[in-house]
């Protein structure tokens, strides 16, 4: 881990250098005064037979209804404040199946989470220093995190390098299968995750931008769900999901935007992914957005995804008791999916609603756009889901 972290730094350490040396006249714009806000309303249903809970059998039917709701406070003209914070509702007929029980207490729960972002610009030297801190609160784990990020813009902003870095630190409260309660446990009811990324990103000419990621995220304490039954081919009593306590994961992505004409975007975009669960993946997507007018936008668009087994994964009364690490839940099985949906957005210039409040004499509030998503998602292992999406977007100056 530590080798590649400092791979990551020097890559970034030469950027810079090139960056400063290629434009040391460039000075990045100042922060936009004005105050920007959003407010998304998700709706996400999911039906299946391949529930974790009873060990790879048995329903996977959620529902989640989610708010969010997004800030963002210029101060001044390099120092701006963000705000993330929402909460989701959700209803699971498979977390019930914990304790065999219909309606019993962890069949709904309400998750809030929150972060507070802080920015500054060195307009002079094309730098935005950023930093962040955050929390998430459901029933069975807490969970707080912290990041920093430094972001390099060059060649009069056409060229622009992001390293980030966050940490999360998760603490579980270990809920068991009824049935093993007394006869089973686990080494520590923490987790830590380190996360460290770098971004680059190049307009090559007025219709072309590319875009190049690399992450490292690094994972150690407990990593299994200790309500994830599994049965064996040998013995009839089941166990909990067992896995190793740390993991390494390593995605790399390229984005590729193309505008062939002013009312057309190609959004296109490959992921790759890696980590020492055994497990390698592919995505690709691409999405459309076509102005069919001033105000409306349509936006289809695809997503394909693949992945192979993991190491420690096997369906139902597969695996075997002498095993040391296993698990039947289906999302480390092997698999494709595949995710099509559109995206509908009123946009109008001077927006939808505009008025001035009385306690800011000079300035104005208004609703700038509203865009609706849906989509339908379905997954060779017989798992099917539907979303649907409302995002609303505020301005006020």
């Amino acid at each position: 881990m530590k080798y590649l972290i400092f791979l990551f730094s020097i890559i970034f350490i030469n950027v810079l250098v090139f960056g400063q040396e290629a434009d040391s006249n460039y000075k990045m714009p100042a922060n936009s005064p004005e105050i920007e806000a959003n407010f998304l309303s998700s709706y996400y249903h999911q039906e299946g037979d391949n529930g974790a809970v009873t060990g790879g059998i048995g329903t996977e039917k959620l529902t989640d209804v989610a708010n969010i709701f997004t800030l963002n406070v210029p101060l001044d003209s390099i120092n701006s404040v963000s705000l993330f914070a929402g909460a989701d509702y959700y209803t699971s007929a498979s977390t019930d199946a914990i304790d065999f029980n219909v309606s019993s207490a962890s069949v709904k729960d309400v998750r809030t989470f929150g972060t507070l972002s802080y920015s500054r610009l060195n307009r002079n030297r094309g730098l935005t220093y950023g930093a962040k801190a955050g929390f998430s609160v459901e029933y069975d784990y807490t969970s707080f995190s912290g990041g920093l990020s430094l972001t390099k813009e060059w060649n009069e902003g056409n060229t622009e390098v992001t390293l980030s870095g966050q940490a999360f630190i998760d603490t579980w409260k270990t809920y068991f299968p009824r049935e093993l309660r007394r006869e089973v446990s686990v080494p520590t009811k923490n987790r830590r995750s380190y996360n460290t990324q770098i971004l680059f990103s190049q307009i090559l000419n007025k219709r072309l931008q590319v875009g190049v990621s690399a992450e490292m995220i690094y994972m150690t304490g407990l990593l299994s769900t200790p309500f994830h039954r599994v049965y064996f081919s040998d013995v009839s009593k089941p166990d909990i999901e067992r896995l190793p306590d740390t993991r390494l994961k390593l995605p790399f992505g390229v984005r590729l935007n193309y505008f062939p004409m002013d009312k057309l975007v190609v959004r296109s975009f490959y992921r790759f992914y890696y980590d020492d669960f055994g497990l390698m993946g592919h995505t690709a997507e691409l999405e459309t957005p076509i102005k069919v007018s001033e105000t409306f936008t349509f936006s289809p668009f695809y997503r394909f995804y693949q992945q192979n087994s993991a190491d420690y994964f096997a369906p139902y009364q597969v695996h075997t008791s002498d095993q040391q690490f296993y698990t039947s839940d289906y999302d480390l099985s092997a698999f494709t999916s595949h995710k099509v949906g559109f995206g509908i957005k009123y946009n109008p210039v001077y927006g939808i609603l505009r008025s001035k409040p009385f306690f800011k004499k000079g300035k104005v509030f208004k609703m700038k756009y509203i865009e609706l998503r849906a989509a339908s998602y379905q997954r060779s292992t017989g798992l099917n889901a539907y979303i649907g999406s409302l995002n609303i977007g505020f301005g006020f100056r």
